[in-house]
């Protein structure tokens, strides 16, 4: 009988020690700060120019849920279709071009009160194909 009293005592001290450590510890949270987000959706239009010299009219209208489409006048049968996510003073957007299957990737900086996109390009899928663009409100 005495050694089951000493054991109860002992499990119950044991217990409650596990109890108030996991109780009285470090409290390790998760919390991120929230990433600003600054709007840029709506309809973009102006030029790119690949690494050969060649400019072609480039448009593209950033929508909803990061959803970017392309083409090459405003309003104009879409070409290119894909994503985009953008912080404060950047624009990243993925996007497939519809002829050729191609994958591009455009990086570009937000200037004039974050009505203009300029950066560069590139074919993710024929990597010799690069250049630079910039694009307006």
């Amino acid at each position: 009988m005495k050694k089951l009293l000493l054991s109860s005592v002992l499990f119950s001290t044991l217990f409650l020690f596990l109890v108030l450590f996991q109780n009285s510890g470090c409290k390790k949270t998760n919390e991120t700060p929230p990433t600003p987000v600054c709007d840029v959706k709506g309809f973009y239009s102006g030029t790119s120019t690949s690494d050969k010299g060649v400019t072609s009219p480039l448009t593209y209208s950033l929508r909803d849920n990061n959803f970017a489409v392309g083409g090459v006048t405003v309003g104009g049968q879409a070409v290119t279709f894909g994503g985009y996510r953008n912080t404060c003073d950047s624009v990243i957007m993925s996007v497939n071009y519809n002829a050729g299957s191609n994958y591009y990737l455009l990086e570009g900086k937000l200037t004039n009160n974050k009505a203009t996109i300029s950066g560069t390009f590139k074919n993710l899928t024929t990597p010799s194909d690069f250049g630079t663009f910039t694009i307006s409100k």
